[in-house]
């Protein structure tokens, strides 16, 4: 989270001067809205990306209080497919707490879960490399 807060202040510094400048900034992806954005990582409810998206923008050590967005489907143990659209390396684990067994999607992947991880995450963290 460190880093996104650093990457935004960053943000807002270029933004408040190409405002001043009377031109407009590009919007800053927001995480758990529905809508997959660049610099966000998605986990899709079916396989080949369909459906539901739960798509975030920082790392969450715990699923089980999170539902699809506008839908009352649980995210936790509960998605098929994965979008990775940020610079980020995504891990992705089978138990809350980033424990269990651990996959890493690199920046730009798009694919489905194996049998290790469909119907089994619980958590998802980024990292600026893959492990």
């Amino acid at each position: 989270m460190l880093k996104r807060g650093i990457a935004a202040a960053g943000a807002v510094a270029v933004a408040t001067g190409i405002a001043l400048a009377g031109v407009a900034a590009p919007a800053q992806a927001t995480g758990k809205n529905g809508v997959l954005e660049n610099g966000e990582f998605g986990l899709y409810y079916h396989p080949d990306r369909a459906g539901y998206v739960f798509d975030l923008f920082v790392s969450d050590d715990d699923f089980s209080n999170d539902n699809f967005p506008n839908t009352s489907v649980h995210a936790n143990d509960n998605t098929a497919s994965y979008d990775n659209r940020d610079s980020y390396y995504w891990w992705v684990y089978t138990n809350a707490g980033w424990g269990g067994s651990v996959g890493c999607l690199d920046p730009g992947y798009t694919g489905n879960a194996s049998a290790t991880f469909r119907n089994k995450i619980s958590s998802a963290r980024f990292f600026s490399y893959s492990c």
